[in-house]
Protein backbone atom coordinates (compact mmCIF):
# COMPACT_ATOMS: atom_id res chain seq x y z
CA UNK A 1 0.00 0.00 0.00
CA UNK A 2 1.47 3.10 -0.78
CA UNK A 3 2.08 6.56 1.52
CA UNK A 4 -1.20 7.94 -0.13
CA UNK A 5 -2.96 5.43 -0.63
CA UNK A 6 -7.17 6.70 -0.47
CA UNK A 7 -5.56 10.20 -0.49
CA UNK A 8 -6.65 13.05 -2.94
CA UNK A 9 -4.01 14.62 -4.70
CA UNK A 10 -4.66 17.76 -6.88
CA UNK A 11 -1.90 18.90 -9.27
CA UNK A 12 -1.92 21.41 -11.43
CA UNK A 13 0.24 22.05 -14.95
CA UNK A 14 0.16 18.21 -15.28
CA UNK A 15 0.12 17.86 -18.71
CA UNK A 16 4.10 17.86 -19.04
CA UNK A 17 7.08 18.34 -17.44
CA UNK A 18 7.33 18.79 -13.61
CA UNK A 19 3.26 18.67 -13.20
CA UNK A 20 3.02 15.28 -15.49
CA UNK A 21 6.06 13.46 -13.48
CA UNK A 22 4.43 14.29 -10.01
CA UNK A 23 1.32 12.81 -10.97
CA UNK A 24 2.61 9.96 -12.65
CA UNK A 25 4.91 9.70 -9.17
CA UNK A 26 1.40 10.18 -7.11
CA UNK A 27 -0.21 7.59 -8.49
CA UNK A 28 2.71 4.89 -7.88
CA UNK A 29 2.23 6.13 -4.00
CA UNK A 30 -1.39 4.94 -4.50
CA UNK A 31 -3.17 8.59 -4.59
CA UNK A 32 -6.40 9.82 -6.19
CA UNK A 33 -5.80 12.79 -8.55
CA UNK A 34 -7.00 15.60 -10.38
CA UNK A 35 -5.02 17.06 -12.91
CA UNK A 36 -5.21 20.27 -14.55
CA UNK A 37 -3.43 21.60 -17.31
CA UNK A 38 -3.33 23.51 -20.33
CA UNK A 39 -2.90 20.96 -23.52
CA UNK A 40 -5.73 18.87 -23.51
CA UNK A 41 -3.86 16.47 -25.47
CA UNK A 42 -1.23 15.90 -23.93
CA UNK A 43 -3.09 16.08 -20.55
CA UNK A 44 -5.34 12.60 -21.76
CA UNK A 45 -1.93 11.14 -22.35
CA UNK A 46 -0.55 12.10 -18.56
CA UNK A 47 -3.96 10.53 -17.45
CA UNK A 48 -3.38 7.41 -19.14
CA UNK A 49 -0.03 7.65 -17.83
CA UNK A 50 -1.18 7.55 -14.13
CA UNK A 51 -4.01 5.19 -14.53
CA UNK A 52 -1.77 2.86 -15.71
CA UNK A 53 -0.02 3.43 -12.54
CA UNK A 54 -2.91 2.53 -10.50
CA UNK A 55 -4.38 5.99 -9.66
CA UNK A 56 -8.13 7.20 -10.51
CA UNK A 57 -8.08 10.59 -12.28
CA UNK A 58 -10.10 13.36 -13.08
CA UNK A 59 -9.34 15.92 -15.53
CA UNK A 60 -9.90 19.09 -16.31
CA UNK A 61 -8.35 21.60 -18.64
CA UNK A 62 -7.78 25.35 -17.94
CA UNK A 63 -7.08 27.58 -21.16
CA UNK A 64 -5.42 30.18 -19.10
CA UNK A 65 -3.18 28.26 -16.96
CA UNK A 66 -0.43 31.46 -16.51
CA UNK A 67 -2.77 32.82 -14.04
CA UNK A 68 -2.25 29.87 -12.12
CA UNK A 69 1.60 31.32 -11.21
CA UNK A 70 -0.24 33.40 -8.21
CA UNK A 71 -3.93 33.60 -8.57
CA UNK A 72 -4.97 29.92 -8.85
CA UNK A 73 -2.76 28.76 -6.11
CA UNK A 74 -4.20 31.00 -3.72
CA UNK A 75 -8.02 30.58 -4.52
CA UNK A 76 -7.11 26.57 -4.97
CA UNK A 77 -5.86 27.38 -0.95
CA UNK A 78 -8.79 28.75 0.09
CA UNK A 79 -11.72 26.11 -1.04
CA UNK A 80 -9.60 23.48 -0.16
CA UNK A 81 -8.76 24.44 3.64
CA UNK A 82 -12.51 23.18 4.77
CA UNK A 83 -11.49 20.43 3.95
CA UNK A 84 -7.63 19.82 4.54
CA UNK A 85 -8.25 21.16 7.93
CA UNK A 86 -10.24 17.66 8.31
CA UNK A 87 -8.39 15.32 6.90
CA UNK A 88 -5.22 17.62 8.21
CA UNK A 89 -3.42 17.54 5.00
CA UNK A 90 -1.08 19.40 3.24
CA UNK A 91 -0.26 22.09 0.57
CA UNK A 92 2.89 21.96 -2.01
CA UNK A 93 3.14 25.49 -4.28
CA UNK A 94 5.57 24.64 -7.28
CA UNK A 95 7.62 28.04 -7.82
CA UNK A 96 10.58 29.18 -8.68
CA UNK A 97 14.46 29.68 -7.72
CA UNK A 98 13.22 33.17 -9.90
CA UNK A 99 11.52 34.15 -7.01
CA UNK A 100 14.34 34.35 -5.00
CA UNK A 101 17.00 35.55 -7.12
CA UNK A 102 17.13 38.45 -9.64
CA UNK A 103 16.55 37.68 -13.54
CA UNK A 104 16.78 40.08 -16.54
CA UNK A 105 13.81 39.75 -18.83
CA UNK A 106 12.17 37.58 -15.91
CA UNK A 107 10.81 40.23 -13.81
CA UNK A 108 7.18 39.53 -14.59
CA UNK A 109 7.46 35.63 -13.95
CA UNK A 110 9.93 36.59 -11.00
CA UNK A 111 7.10 38.75 -8.93
CA UNK A 112 4.31 36.41 -9.33
CA UNK A 113 6.95 33.43 -8.00
CA UNK A 114 8.39 35.97 -4.96
CA UNK A 115 4.40 36.54 -4.32
CA UNK A 116 3.76 32.87 -4.39
CA UNK A 117 6.63 32.53 -1.82
CA UNK A 118 5.08 35.16 0.34
CA UNK A 119 1.67 33.54 -0.25
CA UNK A 120 3.48 30.39 1.30
CA UNK A 121 4.56 31.62 4.66
CA UNK A 122 1.95 33.52 5.29
CA UNK A 123 -0.56 30.88 4.82
CA UNK A 124 1.79 28.37 6.43
CA UNK A 125 1.27 29.95 9.45
CA UNK A 126 -2.69 30.69 9.66
CA UNK A 127 -2.93 27.16 8.72
CA UNK A 128 -0.60 25.79 11.10
CA UNK A 129 -3.13 25.66 13.96
CA UNK A 130 -5.54 23.62 11.97
CA UNK A 131 -2.90 20.72 11.80
CA UNK A 132 -2.40 22.18 7.68
CA UNK A 133 1.20 22.45 6.50
CA UNK A 134 2.18 24.55 3.28
CA UNK A 135 5.29 24.41 1.77
CA UNK A 136 6.52 25.17 -1.60
CA UNK A 137 9.57 23.89 -4.24
CA UNK A 138 11.59 26.14 -5.97
CA UNK A 139 13.12 24.68 -8.85
CA UNK A 140 16.09 25.89 -11.03
CA UNK A 141 16.28 24.69 -14.75
CA UNK A 142 15.01 21.87 -15.55
CA UNK A 143 14.73 19.80 -18.81
CA UNK A 144 11.26 19.62 -19.99
CA UNK A 145 9.09 19.89 -23.11
CA UNK A 146 8.73 23.70 -22.48
CA UNK A 147 13.06 23.85 -22.39
CA UNK A 148 13.17 21.55 -25.13
CA UNK A 149 10.96 24.03 -27.19
CA UNK A 150 13.61 26.73 -26.72
CA UNK A 151 16.12 25.74 -29.04
CA UNK A 152 15.95 24.57 -32.65
CA UNK A 153 18.74 21.87 -32.69
CA UNK A 154 19.90 19.56 -31.09
CA UNK A 155 23.60 21.95 -31.25
CA UNK A 156 21.69 24.47 -30.08
CA UNK A 157 20.15 22.37 -26.90
CA UNK A 158 23.73 21.39 -26.54
CA UNK A 159 25.43 24.72 -26.31
CA UNK A 160 21.92 25.88 -24.35
CA UNK A 161 22.76 23.04 -21.61
CA UNK A 162 26.40 24.37 -21.52
CA UNK A 163 25.36 27.90 -20.92
CA UNK A 164 22.98 26.87 -18.27
CA UNK A 165 25.69 24.94 -16.35
CA UNK A 166 27.48 28.32 -15.81
CA UNK A 167 24.39 29.51 -13.54
CA UNK A 168 23.83 25.48 -12.10
CA UNK A 169 26.85 24.18 -11.49
CA UNK A 170 25.17 20.35 -11.26
CA UNK A 171 23.59 20.86 -14.44
CA UNK A 172 19.73 19.99 -15.53
CA UNK A 173 16.90 18.91 -13.11
CA UNK A 174 14.82 16.65 -14.49
CA UNK A 175 11.19 16.78 -13.70
CA UNK A 176 11.47 13.38 -11.02
CA UNK A 177 13.61 14.93 -9.35
CA UNK A 178 11.05 17.69 -8.67
CA UNK A 179 8.65 15.46 -7.60
CA UNK A 180 10.84 13.80 -4.79
CA UNK A 181 10.98 16.58 -3.59
CA UNK A 182 7.03 17.38 -3.72
CA UNK A 183 6.74 14.14 -1.78
CA UNK A 184 8.93 14.83 0.82
CA UNK A 185 7.07 17.72 2.04
CA UNK A 186 4.19 16.14 1.81
CA UNK A 187 5.77 13.28 3.80
CA UNK A 188 7.45 15.73 6.16
CA UNK A 189 4.88 16.01 9.11
CA UNK A 190 6.77 18.72 11.05
CA UNK A 191 7.62 20.92 7.96
CA UNK A 192 6.05 23.75 7.67
CA UNK A 193 6.58 27.12 5.74
CA UNK A 194 9.22 25.64 3.94
CA UNK A 195 10.71 27.12 0.62
CA UNK A 196 12.51 23.94 -0.46
CA UNK A 197 14.86 25.13 -4.00
CA UNK A 198 15.84 22.19 -5.86
CA UNK A 199 18.18 24.89 -7.73
CA UNK A 200 21.38 22.47 -9.23
CA UNK A 201 23.38 24.92 -7.06
CA UNK A 202 22.15 28.30 -9.00
CA UNK A 203 21.22 30.45 -5.90
CA UNK A 204 25.34 29.53 -4.79
CA UNK A 205 26.52 30.74 -8.47
CA UNK A 206 24.44 34.27 -8.51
Amino acid sequence: MGKFENKVVIVTGASSGIGEATAIDFAKEGAKLFITGRNKERLGNAAKKCKAAGAEVDVDTYEKLFHANLRAPVFLSKYALPYLKISKGCIVNVSSVSGIIASPNLVPYSMTKSALDHFTRGFSSECAPFGVRVNSINPGFVETRITDSMYTSDESKKKGFERSKKKQPLGFINSHQISEGIIFLCRSEMTTGTILSIDGGMILSS
